[in-house]
């Protein structure tokens, strides 16, 4: 196992609190049709001037679906500003005009009556917003483990737009894991506790997995932590799909985690590499919803 990793951590944070408000009036006086235009131009200009983006999305998208051209890394990055748009939507509860569809609903509904808690697994592809969003309309209890630190601006618009933005919010800060604490009175009060397992953060235990065709680091924290807190795990996704359907799925991935002494780091792998597969699955369904723009394969 590995212990390196958070080069996500050191890419700069864009866009700013003034943009996405200008974006949010222009959403509510000329619509959305209107808002998806705007942001296909600023996705136009970031596939132009920012590199590691435009590299990333290449090296991504030539992996997914053998080609990666300039337009398809114009309409990549412009599916994630539509996502991330929408995220502040969602966030302060603006479901209208969206459509979503749900496929493994009845998971969560037998872990409610249960009240029992449980990990959901996702990823930086689709929107985990939409999930929580529905989570929240359909009263579940949907807890979100978080970083930070390169997200700040986004972070500030979202508790602007929704006061109780934090209260779900679990956020990770290495130097003081008492964040697990947290995460384990939620599972034992029976409540739900999103973590996305396709980024290591800095000293993040990870292992080497297989995902679309190439080798990558992944994390084996998620799996170690429903280990010790004994909880299944669920795999959940929210992928977009144009121009505003949210496509939310949710299946059965560990009932339960044992990592004996001896085997313990080739079960992490395990874990870790049927986590890639699923995710390379999905990633497949709806190309564009992959959102890590940065050099991920090796």
């Amino acid at each position: 196992m590995s212990e390196q990793g958070g080069a996500w951590l050191r890419e700069r944070e864009r866009g700013n609190a003034f943009g996405i408000r200008m974006l949010l009036l222009a959403h509510r006086v000329c619509g959305r049709g209107f808002v998806r235009l705007v942001l296909r131009v600023i996705a136009f200009y970031y596939a132009l001037f920012a590199g590691t983006a435009r590299r990333a999305s290449r090296s991504y998208l030539q992996r997914v679906q053998g080609r990666a051209g300039f337009l398809d890394v114009v309409r990549h990055i412009a599916t994630f500003a539509q996502v991330a748009f929408d995220r502040v939507l969602l966030a302060a509860g603006r479901l209208e005009g969206f459509t979503f569809t749900r496929d493994g609903r009845h998971h969560l509904e037998a872990l409610a009556q249960a009240k029992r808690g449980a990990i959901l697994l996702g990823a930086h592809l689709g929107s985990f917003e939409a999930m929580r969003a529905m989570g929240g309309h359909e009263q579940f209890v949907i807890n979100v483990v978080v970083h930070f630190e390169n997200a700040r601006r986004i972070t500030a618009m979202l508790r602007a737009v929704a006061p109780d933005f934090d209260a779900r919010i679990i956020a990770i800060d290495p130097a003081a894991p008492h964040w697990v604490l947290r995460v384990q009175e939620c599972i034992e009060a029976g409540e739900l506790v999103a973590v996305l397992g396709d980024r290591t953060g800095l000293g993040e235990a990870s292992v080497e997995v297989s995902l679309l065709g190439g080798k990558v680091r992944l994390p084996t924290g998620p799996y170690a932590l429903a280990a010790v807190l004994r909880c299944p795990i669920y795999l959940t996704f929210g992928l977009y799909h144009a121009p505003s359907t949210y496509a939310l799925s949710c299946e059965p991935f560990a009932e339960k985690i044992d990592l004996p002494r001896g085997r313990r780091e080739q079960e992490l792998a395990a874990l870790t590499q049927r986590y890639a597969d699923r995710l390379g699955e999905y990633a497949k369904r709806a190309p564009l919803n992959w959102f890590n723009f940065f050099e991920l394969w090796q």
